[in-house]
């Protein structure tokens, strides 16, 4: 009875020892549960997935099928599709017409339209264009133009006049990062207030310039100068309105200060620029600009018999794509997302150009369920997507697809370029590992690709919603799960 006893006690420490321990993990599953682990995310939801390219198998999962809203990581579903089905070499193209008539005396008797493409980049500080409008200026004068009697028209109806998404927060919407998608964009869509701060902390501000101004601008300012060494100041305001509230605290002692928030009707805002322009060369508008937008809500005439006589072409959707995914630029994922809509079903809207995204990866054998697109760009919390999404979608672009190349060399690279700067320095991923990075408040995520140790092509995807744990200290953390990767043998 007493050596059965003993074998019993033996065998069940042997039983309790072996469940403890498990299977062997590897160095990727190792980090994984570490991070899933940590108390700053107790209450937290993660998706995570690692596959091996090549062999088609996976390396290591969490919750890989859980949908999770993503932030800029969207990015590479848009920019992803927008190769595909818009082609790397494409071009929009954004016109300069007329109608009415030239007199003998150089008179227009009509109008000057400046005709949208839906090209992201007009006038963009990456893009060199600075000189867009005096160009435009010249391209009038050339015609024999030497007075307007009708008005400068912006046309922004190649998408739909839907400016931002109707899931977007209001918080966001008024300041650069949440400017709105317009037919016709120029300067990024980005105005910019120019604050003078006071000597003593709480004093108020004042706007000393505009750029670029229109004269329906009307701005509240209740920003106080703070002992902050960043801009923290807060705009508010709708599409078409052109009021903005401007809220928060910049630091002391400043001078044109400069803090950026979303134009409300870049249409609008080039035909402005482009009459006063004109009237600087000497060539007077007799009415004031106007865009197609307000004609429509006015029940003004559209003259659609117009005559072409300028064309400016966009950067490729290659460098577009670049742009997007480097420094993570809302705007042109939007205007993409757009084209794809357009492209699709010949139309702009978010319903239309979300739905030909996700029925394109459908045909691509992607399976999208649990898959919510409601923007381009990820600003939207109403998107979710999984681990398994971005995986399946990287995946496809990597294996010898079209444009994969393109896809591939526009994703910042760890320690080196764009979001992926500080991240990986002096470790094997420094310069191998290639990703987009997704950042919100209490949403952190990475996807991408990198090569490990032993050689293998690996792809992955890691996504984290509500951390308690500040935004550079979750960041420490996954940085720690994507050096796994590239340690990985």
């Amino acid at each position: 009875m007493f050596k059965v006893l003993l074998l019993l006690i033996f065998t069940s420490s042997v039983i309790v020892g072996t469940t403890q321990t498990g299977p062997q993990l590897n160095s990727i599953e190792r980090a994984i549960n570490q991070l899933v682990n940590d108390p700053a995310l107790k209450h937290a939801s993660i998706s995570f997935l690692v596959k091996d390219i090549d062999k088609d198998t996976i390396i290591a999962s969490h919750h890989p099928k859980n949908s999770l809203v993503p932030a800029s990581t969207m990015k590479i579903v848009t920019t992803a599709t927008a190769l595909q089905l818009l082609g790397s070499y494409n071009r929009f193209k954004t016109y300069l017409q007329y109608d009415g008539f030239i007199d003998s005396n150089c008179t227009l008797h009509g109008n000057i339209y400046i005709k949208g493409g839906g090209d992201p980049t007009l006038g963009s500080r990456f893009v060199r264009n600075k000189h867009l409008i005096e160009e435009w200026s010249h391209a009038i004068a050339n015609l024999g133009i030497t007075k307007i009697d009708g008005k400068i028209i912006g046309d922004a109806s190649y998408f739909s006049y839907e400016y931002v998404p109707s899931t977007w927060s209001w918080g966001d919407m008024g300041n650069y990062y949440g400017t709105g998608i317009s037919g016709l964009s120029i300067f990024d869509n980005t105005t910019h207030f120019y604050f003078n701060s006071g000597e003593n902390k709480g004093d108020s501000t004042t706007i000393d310039c505009v750029e670029p101004y229109t004269p329906d601008l009307e701005i509240k300012n209740s920003v106080r100068s703070w002992t902050t060494k960043k801009d923290e100041a807060y705009i508010y305001g709708a599409p078409y309105d052109g009021l903005r509230i401007v809220k928060g605290n910049i630091p002391l002692n400043k001078e044109n200060f400069d803090v950026r928030g979303s134009m409300h009707e870049p249409a609008y805002t080039a035909a402005f620029e482009l009459e006063a322009s004109l009237w600087r060369n000497g060539i007077p508008v007799l009415q004031p600009a106007t865009t197609t937008r307000r004609m429509d809500f006015n029940n003004e005439l559209i003259n659609k018999d117009r005559t072409y006589f300028d064309t400016l072409k966009s950067p490729s959707v290659s460098k577009i794509v670049y742009w997007t995914n480097l420094i993570s630029n809302n705007l042109f994922a939007e205007h993409l997302l757009k084209h794809i809509g357009v492209k699709k079903y010949k139309n702009g809207s978010v319903y239309s150009s979300t739905l030909a995204v996700k029925s394109y990866w459908e045909k691509k054998g992607i399976l999208t369920t649990g898959f919510y697109m409601n923007d381009g760009s990820g600003l939207s919390r109403y998107n979710a997507v999984s681990a398994e999404h971005l995986v399946g979608i990287l995946t496809y672009m990597k294996k010898k697809r079209k444009f994969s190349k393109s896809f591939y060399s526009s994703l910042p690279i760890a320690g080196k370029t764009g979001t992926l700067k500080s991240i990986g320095r002096k470790t094997k991923i420094q310069g191998n590992l290639r990703a987009k990075s997704g950042t919100m408040t209490r949403v952190k995520s990475y996807a991408g690709y990198v090569k490990s140790a032993s050689g293998k092509n690996l792809c992955f995807a890691i996504i984290v919603n509500n951390h308690t744990c500040s935004g550079f200290q979750i960041k420490k953390k996954m940085e720690k799960i994507m050096v796994s990767l590239g340690n990985y043998y």
